[in-house]
């Protein structure tokens, strides 16, 4: 069950690159961008470890089960509303922000609302699926997509308009002490093993996690590259003109392989699966967040036939994706996204201390 720990954080580290992440990294490059990539990478793999260790202790439990079995139900089913809103935040942002990204880079007469309805039918039905049926897809997603990813992000590491004098530049500001807004923007990629919270409900008794080096390796790989390549092709001044600056990354690099040449399409066909999947996983675990907070809730990891509340459930957090986009623009979603990373830095790492201090007792008990 390792691979699936790896699973949900590769899946958010590389989105990393699609949401409004990088460019609110490069609004502070001249104000602790650099430093708070540091911190970051100590901040992100402590956490990280730490609360994948500190969950491993309760078998077989997703966070619903850790906290009733420890606090009363007046406490916990607030606490778990709360959770389900950020899991449901987080997903429909990403949701959102690549509706109207492909309704600008793809078709700029097609209506963005239909877009994201037909992404949100899409990502309803998955989500509906069991726990089991969401860790498969998600997996089979990844398998797919993944390589090719890599494929694009070391093209564009090695592409011979890259300019390591920008690179340099921006680095020498390394000095400046971290800001909350980038440092909270660079832990968001560490953030993949709090989806434990639900998924380990499906790990058996005996897990342990083995793959501890691969989350500081691949989590400052992806800062290193998901921040300076993209200064190296546009400039350190450059860099801030754009609002998807990936995509622009990515339309900046031409590959010559039969009757694909630009990159930008393929890229954003890429992430438009990871998109889906990530959207359709976050939906999945503030519907069993919510679905907790019942009464009569039994827990199942593999349900059929799919109940109905899944669905009522999950046509919710459609609706209000949906709404969410007609009220807000993109420059709105911008600064939306920058508060609720904050907000979720503290929340998410608030989740780790309590988990953590939980399995301390545990052990005590026992």
């Amino acid at each position: 069950m390792n691979r699936y720990v790896i699973y949900n954080f590769v899946l958010i580290s590389l989105l990393n690159l699609m949401l409004f992440v990088p460019n609110i990294l490069f609004q502070y490059r001249y104000k602790g961008a650099v430093a708070s990539l540091i911190a970051a990478a100590i901040i992100g793999t402590t956490a990280a470890l730490l609360y994948i260790h500190a969950i491993s202790k309760f078998p077989s439990k997703g966070v619903p089960e850790i906290l009733f079995e420890r606090h009363p139900r007046w406490i916990v089913v607030p606490v778990l509303i709360s959770f389900a809103f950020m899991w449901f935040t987080a997903s429909s942002i990403a949701l959102a922000s690549y509706a109207l990204l492909i309704n600008r880079f793809f078709n700029p007469d097609a209506n963005t609302l239909v877009i994201l309805s037909i992404m949100a039918v899409i990502c309803v039905y998955a989500a509906t699926r069991s726990t089991l049926s969401m860790m498969f897809n998600m997996e089979i997603i990844l398998l797919v997509n993944t390589p090719l990813i890599l494929l694009l992000l070391i093209k564009a590491s090695r592409s011979k308009q890259l300019y390591w004098d920008e690179i340099r530049t921006a680095s020498n500001y390394f000095h400046i002490m971290p800001k909350l807004a980038p440092l909270a923007a660079a832990t968001f990629i560490f953030t993949g093993y709090i989806n434990l919270s639900i998924y380990n409900r499906a790990f058996p008794p005996n897990f342990t996690f083995r793959l501890k080096w691969l989350i500081p390796t691949m989590g400052i790989a992806v800062l290193a590259v998901s921040y300076f390549v993209p200064i190296g092709l546009h400039g350190t001044d450059g860099v801030g003109s754009y609002l998807y600056v990936w995509t622009a990354t990515a339309d900046s690099l031409v590959m010559e392989y039969g009757f694909i040449e630009r990159v930008l399409f393929v890229f954003l066909i890429l992430y438009l699966n990871l998109t889906l999947v990530y959207t359709a996983s976050g939906w999945h675990q503030a519907m069993e967040l919510v679905k907790s907070c019942f009464p009569r809730y039994k827990l199942a990891i593999d349900e059929h036939p799919v109940p109905m509340r899944n669905y009522v459930i999950c046509s919710v957090f459609a609706a209000l994706t949906i709404l969410s986009l007609y009220l807000f623009n993109e420059k709105e979603y911008s600064k939306l996204t920058e508060k609720w990373l904050i907000l979720r830095m503290f929340v998410e790492y608030g989740l780790v201390i309590w988990i953590f201090l939980l399995s301390l007792t545990r052990r005590k008990a026992t």
